[in-house]
Parts: structure tokens; sequence; C-alpha cells
């Protein structure tokens, strides 16, 4: 028994203490809380699709290098040849958001020849040189279609991170009224400890009564039975207020069983007077306008994508041979040995019709998106005024709720004092104490409330926390 003693005394004094203020909340769960880390990382997903789409102005170089053993034969020369070759060829590219690729390439080989009835020399060096460049005339034209595509993605990751920070908001919120609905029930924990020893005074002072012979019958088993159904709500509320503090650390990524001294105001804050919040800068708005112009740039995605291609094809090449590498290269520099080709490319895909579909799918994305927009707006305007509405109804209920408490105290003390003189009957007395205890825990559950829809106010106005800075991809 005294090891049992000693080890629940152990888990007491092992426990933490914290004390919190809305600010300490809402400052932990944006630094540690499980629920921000998720959303951090559920985000950080979106930056991929926008780096997947700029990629395609990538710079793309190629080295490709090795040997080659060459004995074959042909029609025109079926004698028994040998060459071994060393090829290296280098290539870079790039795409232009003006639809302009461009390659660049340079390239050596040199040969060994061991050939029957030839001419060339046992060994030889040619280098060459190409620059190849194609202008999207039709379809992409000058690059329209490339550039919206990079438009569309880039207007899809702004939107995901105003999301974001709105998402980071609702768990700010979500934060703060655990925060709340745990002191309500560590004070209604407190008050109905308060509520049982008042009984228990009273449970005296009737028994006292009766063994003078003064108390009235039944009165003794009579408020003996209300105190034990104190005693119940004892048990009830602290079992309330133990789960709603678990859920809060749970929520902070505090230790569990950290207990926790809440900072509230001692005074009913007044209303505040906020200025009108303009619709169209709250992130819940501007995330969708972003991705209407997604939507957009989709459309115009899809209409180019549905032009035939036709592009100007530009080419030019240069070589230098000769016995030896320094003597290859400084023809190739020479410019003697050029090849030059212009010339037009065309295509057109057709068959399927996928591609006017592709456009009448677009189109309707956009108008999905524009619908969505104008609800929103409605249901933004609809949401600051109903919370304005309740942080006001709110505030008016707080003020009645702690007045009614006081009366309720009131009338306790005048019948307390009544019943001792034996001018009131004990239910009186009773249903007194017991109306005493439903004001104060409505008192209580009033502030908590009026604090929720001021927090939900600033929730619904984007003021609860600021804007979270974008990260760049």
């Amino acid at each position: 028994m005294v090891n049992l003693f000693l080890f629940l005394l152990s888990t007491v004094f092992a426990a933490e203490k914290i004390t919190l203020s809305q600010k300490d909340v809402a400052e932990l769960v944006l630094k540690q809380g499980p629920k921000t880390k998720e959303v951090s990382y559920k985000y950080e997903q979106s930056r991929l699709p926008l780096l997947q789409t700029t990629s395609l102005t990538d710079w793309k170089l190629l080295v490709e290098s090795g040997y080659e053993h060459d004995r074959n034969q042909s029609l025109t020369q079926q004698e028994d040849n040998k060459y071994e070759r060393y090829i290296t060829t280098v290539s870079l590219s790039k795409l232009l958001l003006s639809g302009t690729s461009l390659t660049f390439q340079l390239g050596r080989t040199s040969q060994k020849a061991n050939v029957v009835n030839t001419t060339l020399p046992p060994q030889s060096t040619m280098d060459n040189m190409g620059l190849t460049l194609e202008q999207s005339l039709l379809g992409n034209f000058f690059g329209q279609g490339d550039r919206a595509k990079i438009a569309q993605a880039d207007y899809t990751y702004k939107s995901n991170m105003k999301l974001r920070t709105n998402e980071l908001q609702d768990v700010v919120l979500s934060s703060l009224q655990q925060f709340w609905n745990t002191y309500v029930a560590q004070e209604n924990f407190r008050e109905s400890m308060a509520t049982r020893e008042r009984y228990e005074k009273l449970v005296s002072s009737v028994r006292r009564k009766n063994s003078l012979g003064y108390a009235n019958p039944g009165e003794l088993s009579q408020i003996q039975a209300e105190y034990e159904g104190k005693v119940q709500e004892v048990k009830t509320a602290s079992q309330t207020y133990l789960q709603s503090l678990d859920d809060l650390n749970t929520l902070l990524a505090l230790p569990p069983g950290t207990e926790v001294d809440f900072i509230v105001p001692k005074e009913l804050p007044p209303v505040p007077k906020l200025s009108e919040k303009p619709i169209d800068n709250l992130r819940p708005l501007q995330s969708q306008n972003l991705l209407v112009s997604a939507a957009k740039e989709g459309v115009t995605v899809a209409e180019s994508n549905r032009r035939p291609t036709l592009n100007l094809v530009g080419k030019y090449n240069a070589t230098g041979v000769d016995d030896t590498g320094d003597k290859s290269y400084a023809e190739l520099s020479s410019g003697n040995h050029p090849k030059v080709y212009v010339g037009l490319k065309f295509q057109y895909n057709f068959g399927s019709g996928v591609l006017p579909e592709d456009i009448r799918a677009k189109k309707a994305a956009l108008s999905l998106e524009e619908t969505k927009l104008t609800r929103i707006r409605n249901e933004l305007r609809d949401r600051i005024l109903n919370a304005e509405r309740r942080v006001g109804t709110t505030y008016t209920i707080a003020q009645s709720s702690m007045r009614q408490r006081e009366f309720s105290q009131r009338a306790v003390t005048e019948l307390t004092r009544s019943y001792n003189q034996g001018r009131t009957d004990i239910r009186f007395l009773i249903d007194a104490m017991n109306l005493l205890y439903s004001t104060e825990v409505q008192a209580i559950r009033a502030l908590g409330d009026y604090q929720i829809a001021l927090n939900e106010w600033a929730a619904a106005r984007d003021e609860l926390i600021p804007d979270q800075k974008e990260e760049n991809p």
C-alpha cells in the first residue's frame, strides 16, 4: 500500500506544468503541432507539378563517347576492311519561351582503317559542328502554348499556398477552441467541487439540527441525496476536464499529463470595433481567383494544341577532316565546308476528335471555377456577417449570465440565512443552490463561447494569423 502511494505521489510530481495564453497556443501549434506538420507536408507536394512544368525550359546536355569496331560488308564494298573508331558527341539544347528550340552539337570521330584497295589514309580525324534552330509559327505560336502551361502551373501553385495559410489558420482556430473548452471544463470541475463542499456543509448543518430535533421529517435524507448527486457531478466533471486536457496536449504536442495554468482575461472584453473587410482581400477568394486564371490558361493551352504544327527549321553544319586532330579542328574552324538548310515542318493530327473535346472540357472547367468564385464570394460575405452577429450575441449572453450568477449567489446567501432561522423550507434552499451551480456553469461557458466567437470572427476576416511566406520552388 505504501509503495502504491509513493508511485502515485511520484506520478503527480513528475507531471509537467505550463502556463498558456491564447497567443502561446497559436505559437505552439504553428511551431510543433502535428496538424501543422500534416498541412506543411501536404502542400510541400504541390511544388512538384510547377517544377515539372517549368522543366521544359531546362538546359539539356548530352555527352556520348565510345569505341566502334567495324568489319561490316556492303554491296558496294565486299573486301575484308576493318575500322576502329573513337566517337565522341556533345550536344546542348534548350527550349525558349518564344517557341524557339535551339540545339548546338560538337563531335569528333578518330578512325584507324585497315582497308583493301583504297586511297584512304590509315588514320584520320573528323570534327563536326552543328546548330539547329526550330521556331513555332502556328501551333504553340511563338511559345504561346508553353507560356500558358507554365502560367497555369504557377497560378495553381500560388492558389495552393493561399489555401495552405487558410488551413493553418483553421488549425490555430481549432486549437484555440480546445484551449477555451479545456478552460471551461477546468472551471466547471472546480465549481462542481465547490458546490459539493457547500452541500457537505449543509448536510452537517441539517444533521446537527436533526440531532437536536429541530429538522423537519425527511430533511436529512433529502439533503444527503442531493449531496450524492453532487459527488457524481464532480466525478463526471473531472473526467470531462482530463479528457479535454489530453486533447489540448495532443494538439500542441505537449508531453502527456502536462498541467496547464490558463491565462485568461479577468474582465469580459468589449466587442471590438473593426473596419469593414473587403471580400476580395480574403485568402479563399484570392485562391479561387488564381484558379480561375489557371483555368483560363488551360483553355489557351488546349486551343494551342488544336492548331496544326508549323515550324520554321534552320540548320547549319560544318566539318573538318584531316589525318590529325589539330588539322581537322583547324579545318572545321575555317568554315570552308559548311552545310546550310532552311525549311518548314508541318504536322496535323486528326481522326479522333480528342483535341476539340479537350477545348470543350477546359472551357467547362473554366466555367466551373468561375461559378465557384461567385459562390465563395457570397459565402465569405455571409460568414463574416454571421461571425460578427455571433460575437454580439455571445457578448450579450455572457453579460446576462454573469448578472444571473450574481443574483443566484445573492439568493443562496439570503435563503441560507432564512433556513438557519427556520423561516424557509429546505427545498427552496436546495433549488437555489442547484440554480447557482447551473448559473456558474453557464457563466463560464458563456465566457468561453464569447472568446471562441471572437476568434472565429478574426478567422473569417483572415486576421487570426498573418499570411505565411510563400516558398519559391
